[in-house]
């Protein structure tokens, strides 16, 4: 983070007219923020390089920029302005022949309808997704794009597809080379087995999900399968299991505040 907030300031003062090299380095240092936790610095850095999109020539900056944007309101909570943001960015994207950002693109668009419970809205995003990466898809675009048709078809209550969505997402994935995706993986997997009734399968992918995620994640993906996992285990009648897995969620969480307060006195 650092290295960004360094790269930033140096590029400023060399090259005060350059505005797609300062867009790059806040959306690097905005998505570090965002991660830590720290929502209202990252807000603040992103406010700034709002106040020059007008001026943005490069549409790739401003494409970056709206999406730097429309994730830190979707982690925010913000979930209208985080779809207003990506639309921008898809706006953008439309007219160029870059379908794979075109792709990422409407792929983020479907997981913050899913995160606002509008499942048929995310597959409509899904499906053009899908039909843009083609054939020659990287395998962690492949992966998180089922993954998220996986809750999708959950939401909807089609258990089957949710189950064959969420094997594909971890079949997707060869060996160690993506953990934080196989994590995201495994979690829509053990969603998906817990809608089926499989205890055990759901039991057993939740706990791979946390592993992962907790290493190779960010912080808010590995509090929040912690917390799917607890709830699970307490509808499965497991309390005592689900008050271990719901208190490792509430200290992660507390962690994340505390390293945003020590962040924000420096």
């Amino acid at each position: 983070m650092e290295l960004f907030e360094s790269c930033l300031t140096e590029v400023s003062l060399e090259a005060p007219d350059d505005f797609a090299a300062p867009v790059r380095f806040t959306t690097y240092l905005s998505y570090a923020l965002t991660d830590l936790g720290d929502l209202r610095r990252a807000e603040e850095v992103l406010e700034e390089a709002l106040g020059k999109a007008e001026e943005m020539t490069d549409a790739y900056s401003r494409v970056r920029l709206y999406w730097g944007v429309a994730r830190l309101n979707d982690v925010g909570g913000r979930h209208a302005a985080a779809l207003d943001y990506i639309r921008r960015a898809i706006a953008l994207l439309d007219v160029t022949d870059d379908t794979l950002h075109l792709a990422r693109a409407h792929i983020l668009s479907g997981a913050i309808l899913l995160t606002q419970d509008r499942p048929d809205e995310a597959t409509g995003h899904h499906k053009l997704a899908e039909k843009l990466l083609g054939s020659t898809a990287e395998p962690e675009d492949l992966s998180g794009l089922y993954a998220d048709q996986s809750k999708a078809a959950a939401q909807l209550g089609n258990v089957a597809l949710a189950l064959a969505k969420a094997e594909a997402a971890v079949a997707a994935l060869a060996g160690d080379e993506y953990p934080r995706e196989m994590g995201l993986g495994q979690w829509a997997l053990a969603e998906a087995r817990a809608l089926e009734g499989d205890t055990y399968g759901a039991d057993s992918a939740f706990r791979e999900a946390t592993t992962l995620l907790e290493a190779h994640g960010h912080r808010r993906e590995y509090v929040d399968v912690y917390r799917s996992w607890g709830k699970f285990l307490r509808h499965a009648g497991r309390e005592e299991e689900a008050l271990e897995v719901l208190e490792r969620a509430t200290d992660l969480a507390a962690e994340q505040v505390l390293d945003t307060q020590a962040h924000q006195a420096k």
